[in-house]
């Protein structure tokens, strides 16, 4: 059974969902946990403190979420995954073509409008290209995949990058080589031709060849793939720990003890509100729903935490906001940062 801190867990448990074996693996649990021991632990994990990024609105690890766990993705979307990694391999190329959605239609049209991001494209994709370039001209399979992927990250008190994506930036022709300026040019006319006939016909075409270090990569994920390793769902209870831009599952639930919190503890828990606090957000926010901003009378006056209790939430003023009894009971406990 799951122990805290060295004594056993020994509250009432709740139950949920199976719990796919994958799901357990990433997360660290074993294969003799049971499921209730699972949804304890993880109940406590992920309630006790808030995710840094909800209140930050900036992910506070840097380059260590990439060692943190991404939940398993679902059997359905692994066994269409195999579907086009078999194609590919048959028919020797990647990519696909299909109809322009209206979504991809949008995105083309202002990409077209916008000269110094097609640069920018054009530069990234010789980049990729050269890189996979280079995994090709390698011998063996394994050295071709490694020099596709990358490598890990070096270690964190080593690692560097750049703060700036540099996308604002324009290019400057001075700072590239003749050559690679004539092909990035060359690229993004390229890339303007294949968009505006995607446009004229409603079909877009990104097929290409499939490169040595590709196929090797396909070819494994093929011979190795097996449905049930895969679950068929994934219980919201782990989800909603994951990063909503990239997935992986948020430090804190792993990192966080009672002895780093700061001097002045967050005050968690709904707690009184006081009528003086209840004044102030009712002012700052103009008797107004926070929703759908209907102006409410006093007898209609509510009060939401931003990130819900239930998830760490606290009840100081920047967590507080007015809604109606309709908005405020729509939301529930869920939060979408």
């Amino acid at each position: 059974m799951i122990q805290q801190g060295g004594v056993m867990n020994t509250r009432k448990r709740r139950r949920g969902p199976p719990i796919h074996p994958s799901i357990k693996s990433r997360l660290g649990y074993g294969t003799s946990d049971t499921d209730d021991e699972i949804y304890e632990d993880w109940k406590e994990r992920t309630s006790r403190v808030c995710k840094p990024c909800w209140e930050l609105k900036y992910c506070p690890y840097g380059p260590l979420v990439e060692q943190l766990p991404i939940l398993p993705p679902l059997r359905s979307e692994m066994e269409e995954q195999q579907i086009y990694f078999r194609k590919c391999l048959e028919t020797d190329t990647v990519g696909e073509s299909k109809p322009l959605t209206d979504e991809w239609r949008e995105m083309y049209q202002e990409w077209l409008e916008d000269e110094e991001l097609l640069l920018h494209q054009a530069l990234n994709t010789l980049r990729n290209k050269k890189r996979i370039e280079h995994a090709g001209s390698l011998e063996d399979e394994e050295e071709q995949m490694h020099a596709w992927l990358g490598a890990d990250i070096p270690p964190v008190h080593i690692y560097r990058a750049p703060f700036s994506l540099d996308l604002d930036r324009a290019l400057d022709e001075a700072d590239f080589p003749p050559e690679i300026w004539s092909e990035i040019l060359k690229i993004a006319e390229e890339q303007r031709n294949n968009m505006e006939e995607a446009l004229r016909t409603g079909h877009m075409d990104d097929r290409s060849p499939l490169e040595p270090a590709r196929r090797a990569w396909f070819q494994k994920q093929v011979d190795k793939f097996s449905s049930e390793e895969y679950p068929v769902t994934i219980p919201q209870a782990f989800s909603d720990g994951s990063c909503n831009i990239f997935g992986h599952i948020c430090p804190v639930f792993f990192a966080a003890e009672a002895m780093t919190e700061t001097e002045e503890q967050r005050r968690i828990g709904r707690g009184h509100l006081g009528f003086a606090k209840m004044m102030r957000i009712v002012r700052r926010d103009d008797y107004r729903c926070q929703h759908c901003q209907k102006k409410l009378q006093d007898t209609e006056v509510e009060f939401d935490h931003i990130i819900p209790v239930s998830k760490g939430g606290s009840s100081e003023e920047h967590n507080i906001r007015l809604t109606c009894f309709d908005c405020n009971r729509d939301k529930s406990d869920s939060y979408t940062p």
